[in-house]
């Protein structure tokens, strides 16, 4: 308020000094053009030179503002920028909708003047492969390596993934291990280099690469766990012992494999099952008993319990003693009565391997039993019941694939 007061009388005395200045009449300004003449106090003259000269200065400053960033190109420049964000917004809908061939076009011609060009490229090159045009999808990750050179390894992930979508995985391991070795921490290139790997069955280098995948937490913890199962179990699938080493030692290379495996791998069924049948190639049955009976105490799994029955060792009687003794817990258990039948088959007990044969045939009449079943009454004169069961196997046979 008293600002206001402060101002209302400064204004009324500078109103009173303009008046009384004009009334002094001191000197005057005459301008002639022509018949025409204008006649006027000095101080009238000052004063509307002052505003010509103050309008002047505005209108220049105004035209510079409107004619530089903060004015009409500020304007033009926002409209421009809007429309091309419109168009990336309608090509990254185009894309999300599946429409890749007009997402990959109007996504490419909006890049230029695109506030994200970068964007626009990469989902550019994304929509053109996916949309069958490989070539494209190239074409457009050169261009953006060579406009945009910060975001070259942006460009050479996405190639490599379309690489491996494309089916060029060699050529997809050699970009990626160049790239894994400039860049060890990057978690995108450890999870393809690992898919690629997993595509070329390399579970070697696959297996080599899961420190890192574990170190930079490339993928999350079920993720790995799968991803460990899935190479190890594959390592043991293909083991082959190198054929000039003796017996022993190819044992001995098995069991350093073996001790790669992380402990909680070791006591998983699938696991378990490669690694007896790796035993068996390199004839380590001596070891085999003891884990699959300790594999089974732990966890009944089927796979299991027939590589115990097919165990061909040098104390039949202890094996068949040990399947005994699971019999409370799993009578109805087909696959135990099977592997009681053949252990039984081969101590030449043939009535009891019989009669654990016929039970397991009668839980589960599958072809495998049956023939089992058939063999044993052949091997024991009893043609014409063995000729019965191999029809009923064949039968069985024949249901199952149907």
């Amino acid at each position: 308020m008293r600002k206001l007061l402060v101002i209302s009388v400064l204004a009324l005395l500078a109103g009173a000094a303009v008046i009384w200045l004009l009334q002094q009449g001191s000197g005057y300004v005459l301008i002639s053009l022509g018949d025409t003449s204008i006649e006027m106090s000095a101080l009238v003259a000052g004063a509307i030179y002052v505003l010509l000269t103050g309008f002047l200065l505005w209108s220049l400053l105004a035209v510079r503002w409107l004619t530089s960033a903060g004015g009409i190109r500020l304007w033009w420049n926002g409209r421009r920028s809007a429309k091309q964000r419109n168009k990336t917004a309608q090509g990254l809908l185009l894309y999300a909708d599946q429409d890749w061939q007009k997402a990959s076009l109007l996504l490419s011609q909006s890049a230029d003047r695109s506030s994200m060009p970068v964007v626009n490229l990469l989902f550019a090159a994304r929509a053109a492969a996916d949309s069958n045009e490989p070539n494209k999808a190239r074409q457009l990750l050169q261009r953006l390596k060579m406009t945009h050179p910060k975001s070259q390894l942006l460009a050479d992930k996405l190639l490599a993934e379309l690489l491996i979508v494309d089916e060029k995985l060699d050529e997809a391991v050699l970009l990626l291990e160049s790239l894994h070795r400039e860049n060890p921490s990057d978690t995108g290139i450890l999870r393809l280099l690992v898919d690629a790997y997993f595509l070329l069955e390399d579970w070697v280098m696959a297996q080599k690469l899961l420190a890192d995948i574990k170190h930079y937490a490339a993928l999350n913890k079920r993720a790995i766990k799968l991803l460990e199962l899935d190479i190890y179990t594959s390592l043991l699938a293909e083991f082959v012992a190198d054929p000039e080493f003796t017996e022993q030692e190819q044992q001995g290379q098995l069991a350093e494999l073996w001790e790669m495996l992380p402990q909680p791998l070791r006591k998983v069924p699938e696991v378990i099952v490669q690694y007896a049948d790796a035993l068996a190639a390199v004839n380590g049955t001596d070891k085999l008993q003891p884990l699959l009976t300790k594999a089974l105490n732990n966890e009944w799994h089927p796979d299991l319990i027939d590589r115990f029955g097919g165990l061909q060792t040098s104390k039949p009687e202890k094996q068949l003693s040990i399947g005994e003794k699971w019999l409370p817990a799993h009578s109805d258990d087909a696959g135990l009565l099977l592997a009681l039948g053949r252990i039984c088959g081969r101590l030449g007990l043939t009535g009891k391997a019989k009669d654990y044969l016929t039970s397991a045939v009668s839980l589960e009449p599958s072809p495998q039993n049956y023939l089992e079943l058939a063999e044993l009454l052949g091997a024991m004169g009893e043609n014409k019941a063995s000729a019965t069961v191999y029809r009923d196997g064949l039968r069985a046979g024949l249901k199952e694939s149907e």
